[in-house]
């Protein structure tokens, strides 16, 4: 096996020191090196096929040229769609992207948990959709670490924010729903689906979200009754047992409004598998405009979120803030697009 180069073998072939070789390669311009000498230098370490040590580099520069992106679960096409147009835009600006998950995050245990995940080896920390609950612990982290960006429908006070607006496109999926006049109308929600269907009213534990709060004011104009069932964003089928149980023990709604797409599909294949056609017999609306919405069989009504703007959005205001620490915070609010399609039409 041919011995890996060192530090010490590409000083020696460009004639200077160790150091000088460290700062070259680190890209470190606050010393005086000549320019023909930073040339030489990496033209020795290309010939030698040196490769510094990941944590030596870091160590050297202060940067590790990683992002961490956190979101609250995985198995979720929106958060796919989000951690892949991301990554696009960190690699194209010489960074590599780690993704995490926060779903697991109680407040029991929030403090240290966001602790750790604000303090991993990564230059900086993007949020995704983090709820509005676990402000005030990021209040209290945020002035020991590194620049953080919340991204998604919840806006963070105290740090660089881009948030989409979903309240213009809940609103209007609400009045496409009841231009049809239906009796019932249900909400398909983010809640406890493993708990079984509830029909009390907990939606005030959605702070912040503009879903939630866009289907109790249209149903209270309306005048239709509130009807939540417990869906679950991470697990379809958790959503399947809960809108089955639902649909048995007080009949089927004439429209549901699903707190997201995945939810939404997962209430296609329940719905079918007990008769229901869709739209004929229950129209459905989902939310973030995801590609598996778009090829369903009918094509879901969404509220699709710009998920290519948002993410390009996101690394501009992290670059800035890696380059100017001091700058002046960073917000922008985006719109989503209400997307009628075959889910609600006649």
């Amino acid at each position: 096996m041919a011995k890996r180069a060192t530090r010490a073998d590409v000083a020696a072939k460009a004639g200077v020191s160790k150091t000088t070789v460290t700062y070259v390669l680190s890209d470190r311009y606050d010393f005086s090196i000549p320019e023909s000498t930073r040339e030489r230098v990496r033209a020795a370490a290309q010939s030698l096929g040196y490769q510094p040590h990941a944590a030596a580099r870091a160590l050297a520069s202060g940067r590790t040229n990683s992002i961490t992106i956190a979101v609250p679960y995985s198995i979720s096409s929106h958060y796919a769609r989000v951690l892949q147009a991301f990554e696009r835009h960190a690699n194209a600006n010489g960074y590599h992207m780690i993704a995490s998950t926060v779903g697991h995050l109680s407040m029991r245990n929030v403090g240290p948990d966001l602790a750790e995940l604000l303090s991993n080896l990564t230059d900086g920390v993007v949020l995704v959709d983090m709820p509005a609950a676990f402000q005030p612990e990021i209040d209290r982290l945020m002035p020991s670490f590194k620049p953080v960006i919340s991204m998604g429908v919840f806006t963070a006070p105290g740090i660089d924010s881009v948030t989409v607006d979903l309240a213009p496109g809940a609103a209007a999926a609400l009045d496409h729903l009841l231009a049809a006049e239906p009796k019932r109308i249900a909400f398909i929600s983010a809640g406890r689906a493993s708990d079984g269907p509830e029909r009390s009213d907990v939606l005030a534990s959605y702070t912040g979200d503009a879903r939630p709060d866009a289907y109790r004011d249209a149903m209270t104009r309306a005048g239709r009754p509130l009807e939540e069932i417990p869906g679950s964003p991470s697990s379809r089928q958790a959503t399947m047992e809960s809108l089955r149980d639902y649909v048995g023990a007080y009949g089927c709604p004439d429209a549901l409004f699903c707190f997201n797409d995945d939810i939404a599909i997962a209430a296609y294949r329940t719905l079918r598998e007990m008769g229901y056609r869709i739209p004929e017999d229950v129209r459905i609306v989902g939310c973030d405009g995801s590609e598996e919405g778009e090829y369903a069989f009918p094509a879901l009504t969404t509220i699709a979120q710009p998920i290519d703007e948002m993410c390009a959005l996101a690394w501009q205001f992290l670059a800035k803030r890696l380059s100017d620490p001091e700058m002046p915070q960073q917000r922008v609010t985006v719109d989503a697009r209400f997307t009628i399609r075959g889910s609600t039409r006649p």
